[in-house]
């Protein structure tokens, strides 16, 4: 097993222990309850004056529960994978890079107004034209003030892994270089509530303050290297994809408010390759 082949199973094998989430894992499993988020961003969304009511979101599953989701310890299997025993020195890239990405987006829909983001973006060249990276990102969407979920909702931010393979159309040498890029995003959307909300929890009152939601996102785009020398370089590239929210809140939340969406962003990025 190649270098590259341990780093892509080391992080697929990461995300599915987190769940697909960043900093929380995924929601906890529950029963009963059918709370929705749209019902929890309106009372957030209610000043002093007005009367909340609880809201209903179900009981965790006891702990004795044997689903998948407890286990995120490595397997005898995996850990052979990622051990590579038995395997060779071929196949070794012939660089790796560290850079620097930031840009911004646009997200479908009218729940945002827009995205920023920045973060770093570590890689490698598994050929002389093929790359492979994973950037870890953090974004600042900004909800639309007229949408339900900008009323209820604030202090958004979120955090995300993309993992993505560009191919060069361009030899190495070339000062500028072209290539198409496809990848995968898996990202979590924090929030706090306006006003706290009361709900009904296992079995007794409980009050929320926070909340966050996991996604998963697949896009495609074309970039530009806009200058390449021999351990640098710096271009752009641009990317359109879709999003695909989780179906609850890590509070128990149904989600009614996020629906499937597209995306468009433009990055710019700095690179340093040894």
């Amino acid at each position: 097993m190649t270098r590259i082949d341990r780093l892509l199973s080391l992080v697929s094998l990461a995300l599915l222990a987190s769940g697909c989430a960043i900093v929380g894992g995924s929601p906890p499993e529950r029963y009963g309850g059918g709370a929705t988020l749209t019902e929890a961003a309106k009372e957030a969304a209610k000043d002093s004056t007005e009367k909340q009511r609880r809201l209903e979101v179900g009981d965790q599953v006891p702990p004795g529960w044997t689903g998948t989701e407890g286990g995120a310890g490595v397997t005898s299997a995996e850990s052979e994978a990622l051990s590579g025993s038995g395997s060779g020195g071929g196949g070794e890239p012939t660089h790796w890079v560290l850079g620097a990405v930031g840009g911004a987006g646009s997200l479908g829909g009218q729940e945002f107004e827009g995205f920023g983001f920045g973060g770093l973006d570590i890689g490698a060249f598994a050929t002389d034209r093929l790359r492979l990276d994973l950037g870890l990102l953090v974004l600042s969407p900004n909800l639309s003030a007229t949408s339900l979920a900008g009323q209820g909702l604030k202090d958004e931010i979120e955090l995300a892994a993309d993992l993505s393979a560009r191919y060069y159309l361009t030899p190495p040498h070339t000062f500028l270089g072209l290539y198409p890029l496809a990848g995968a995003r898996f990202g979590t959307l924090f929030w706090t509530y306006r006003t706290p909300v009361n709900v009904i929890a296992d079995g007794g009152p409980k009050t929320i303050q926070d909340d966050y939601l996991n996604y998963f996102a697949m896009y495609g785009g074309l970039g530009v290297s806009l200058a390449q020398a021999r351990h640098f370089s710096t271009g752009v590239n641009f990317t359109t994809g879709f999003r695909a929210y989780g179906a609850t809140t890590f509070e128990g939340f149904h989600n009614t408010l996020f629906p499937t969406t597209g995306y468009a962003q433009l990055a710019a990025e700095v690179t340093y390759k040894f």
